[in-house]
């Protein structure tokens, strides 16, 4: 039998602002499912005060580098900072609230194998505070706002691996090369948005983003303080730059998700939402009708 494939260099990327037990768990779980002899994790102090920068400094270097920042930065500004910094061919970007299982990174690294085309390959995220998954995939409602596919699921459609428009960024996988050649995240949006606008950015240069179905992590949703302050912000930035381009290159295929998202979002509730269930069959079966 010939020995395993050994990991390409990896640079795990973790942005991090308080939530020390969140950092713990998430941490644990990357050593215990990663070789790290192949890579290095580096992890970007936003300014944390619970004992978080004290925890840090006592990690190992190698594989751990550790960037304390000097005054506040966004998530987009914390994440470019250590792309450029990082040594490895591909970057995995990590929020400190993701808990990790056995096989999750293997199955993303496939993808790269089988997709030359690939940008970013993410996976399957299930809120533990629910019980439901939180993300399959990234869709885009009527007027271009961008929806998680998936949320509130209590079971996966999807086998195998699945092309999407865009992918969060929660837990991910992309070259280097690709992600420094777009220029990394757009600095402007702040804690919101910028991994759907990355991903729309590299899709009209040709790329394509998949979800590795069989990786399957926790996802502490919205965990880190303060995480929707902008939101207003960052979807009026990302509509004025995307909602046009979005909603005219829609296609039957997009509309047939949007409607089996809400479908299958209100599946176990028929009673509550007859009138929209009704509406999403018929866009499931004539979507070329229905706008």
């Amino acid at each position: 039998m010939s020995a395993a494939r050994p990991h390409p260099h990896i640079s795990f990327i973790i942005p991090v602002f308080n939530g020390l037990r969140l950092t713990k768990a998430c941490l644990d779980s990357l050593r215990q499912t990663t070789d790290l002899s192949a890579g290095e994790v580096i992890i970007v102090d936003d300014l944390s005060t619970d004992g978080t920068r004290e925890y840090l400094a006592a990690l190992p270097a190698p594989p751990f580098r550790i960037i304390l920042n000097e005054a506040k930065h966004s998530y987009a500004a914390n994440n470019n900072a250590a792309a450029a910094a990082a040594s490895g061919e591909f970057l995995c970007l990590l929020n400190n609230d993701t808990v990790l299982s056995p096989g999750w990174l293997e199955a993303l690294l496939r993808a790269f194998h089988r997709f030359p085309n690939a940008g970013l390959v993410g996976n399957v995220q299930r809120n533990p505070r629910t019980g439901c998954y939180d993300h399959m995939g990234i869709i885009f409602a009527d007027d271009g706002t961008p929806l998680h596919f998936g949320w509130d699921f209590r079971f996966r459609p999807f086998r195998g691996y699945t092309r999407w428009r865009a992918v969060t960024a929660a837990c991910c996988l992309i070259r280097r090369k690709v992600f420094l050649d777009a220029g990394g995240f757009d600095e402007q949006y702040i804690n919101g948005g910028e991994d759907v606008d990355l991903c729309l950015r590299l899709g009209q240069g040709g790329y394509q983003h998949y979800v590795a179905n069989q990786s399957v992590i926790d996802h502490y949703v919205s965990s880190s303080e303060g995480r929707h302050a902008f939101t207003p912000q960052n979807t009026e930035r990302l509509l004025q730059q995307w909602k046009s381009r979005v909603q005219g290159t829609r296609t039957n295929h997009d509309r047939r998700l949007l409607a089996l998202n809400y479908l299958l979002s209100h599946i176990s509730e028929p009673w509550r939402y007859r009138r929209k269930l009704r509406k999403a069959l018929f866009r499931l079966t004539l979507p070329q009708l229905t706008g």
